[in-house]
């Protein structure tokens, strides 16, 4: 077999190129996993993947909130708590509230009780059924693991995680 003879005069290093084209495929790789990431919200923005619920919606303490929450940016949290009409005292773990800043809850607490465990409220309500929000701006970045119950009741666990 005979080669041809190449007319232009090119340098070319084929070694090179092949890397080149390697680091591409990966780069685009990436990309489009951020996307989907993004898309399926594990960037703190929305999504399928970013809504969590810790408990059952019929037991006495149900919490929604945010998997993946951002530095900075203010989530909420609802909590819906089945008990006797009046008086509900819930409690919120002192190690979650110490990487987040409360900055509204509603219906407003009649009293806040802190110890070096939880923050206990105390909320009026006229049914056996409330849903109470809290919006809370995350300060720190990781995993956060948050519990939140009823005094003298059940609690439910969660994990959030912060980014950014």
């Amino acid at each position: 077999m005979s080669r041809k003879a190449r007319d232009l005069d090119l340098d070319e290093d084929l070694a090179f190129q092949k890397k080149e084209w390697l680091a591409q495929r990966v780069g685009i790789g990436i990309l489009f996993a951020l996307v989907v990431g993004a898309a399926l919200g594990l960037t703190g923005m929305g999504g399928p993947l970013s809504h969590g619920e810790a408990g059952q919606r019929q037991d006495p303490v149900f919490v929604e909130f945010d998997r993946v929450v951002r530095r900075g940016a203010t989530a909420t949290i609802r909590l819906h708590l089945r008990g006797a009409p009046g008086e509900t005292r819930f409690w919120v773990s002192a190690p979650y509230l110490e990487q987040v800043r409360v900055e509204n809850v509603v219906p407003p607490p009649r009293h806040l009780a802190v110890d070096e465990k939880r923050h206990v409220y105390t909320i009026q309500s006229e049914s056996s059924e409330v849903t109470i929000r809290l919006d809370v701006e995350h300060q720190t970045i990781g995993r956060m693991d948050a519990t939140i119950g009823l005094v003298d009741g059940p609690s439910v666990h969660f994990i959030q995680l912060s980014l950014f």
